[in-house]
């Protein structure tokens, strides 16, 4: 039997405060299993990806992300091209990769994972040049991201984001969003560029999507409009809004989201750069302990 697996664990402590007891149970677990561990903690926003691109390989046998998608996705920038893999424990508001890996917001069944799980390759969508293993968009979810702020997020979690979503929802309709996937133009008042099937928790977005194979799918939100905002909004999260008339499912090797020049892009729940913006994907781009089962 293979001795525990020596951790380092990179927390970020203002995500999932309100999971505090979450994250002490899974250190207790893994102490009480033996594992190695050292603890790093990040103080500004980067750390995350320096710590984990400086981790020792001959020190750990994998890097653990106690956080949210946010801190995740700077540690997958950190470990992309790296032989140590990813472990995590979903500490976030709406632990999206955690869901889409099969772990949720489990901490027993992601302490499990840590300890035993396969290393799987997975894609990563490369934005210019920062890495995700989620999603990229631009649209109405973009531009709601730049209206959250950190003391609502940290009172109300997934509130924040409900109240963002509704004061942008206010605001009206915006310019449509110039795309071109693998070198074809379309238009549309949102664009979701996933390189996994779901978006914001649960929810299907591209049910062919697959993060283990290098194909994209670019989910294109054609009507804008409070209506259809809204119409779309309860369409995800009846899991249907891929099976819409005026939702188009593309599956793509390169999208380039061109204009208007400024718009708003994200990145796993963060905003990370502005149109013009060239997305491409990356086989194999890190490695991510996925449950056995």
């Amino acid at each position: 039997m293979p001795p525990p697996p020596r951790l380092l664990i990179i927390r970020n402590p203002t995500a999932g405060q309100r999971r505090a007891r979450h994250y002490r149970r899974a250190l207790e677990l893994l102490k009480a299993a033996g594992c190695g561990i050292t603890i790093a903690e990040t103080a500004a926003r980067g750390d995350a990806e320096r710590i984990a691109r400086e981790a020792d390989e001959a020190d750990f046998d994998a890097v653990v992300a106690a956080g949210g998608d946010g801190t995740i996705n700077e540690v997958v920038n950190g470990l992309v091209g790296r032989a140590l893999p990813l472990g995590i424990i979903p500490l976030g508001t709406a632990n999206v990769l955690a869901h889409e890996i099969g772990i949720g917001s489990d901490i027993a069944r992601a302490v499990e994972t840590i300890m035993t799980g396969r290393r799987q390759p997975v894609a990563a969508a490369n934005a210019g040049g920062r890495h995700c293993c989620l999603m990229v968009s631009a649209g109405t979810d973009a531009r709601a991201i730049t209206r959250v702020r950190p003391a609502l997020k940290r009172l109300l979690g997934e509130g924040a984001y409900y109240v963002a979503g509704f004061q942008e929802w206010l605001a009206g309709p915006r310019r449509m969003i110039e795309v071109e996937i693998d070198g074809k133009p379309y238009r549309a008042a949102s664009v979701i560029v996933m390189n996994g099937r779901l978006y914001g928790g649960k929810f299907t977005c591209a049910p062919d999507a697959d993060m283990r194979e290098p194909l994209l799918y670019a989910v294109l939100l054609t009507r804008t409009g409070r209506w259809n905002v809204l119409r779309y909004g309860l369409a995800l999260v009846a899991n249907r809004l891929y099976r819409l008339g005026d939702v188009s499912v593309i599956p793509a090797a390169r999208v380039r989201i061109l204009a208007p020049a400024g718009e708003p892009c994200q990145s796993d729940g963060d905003l990370i750069d502005e149109a013009p913006l060239d997305i491409s994907v990356e086989a194999a781009a890190v490695e991510i302990l996925f449950p056995v089962d």
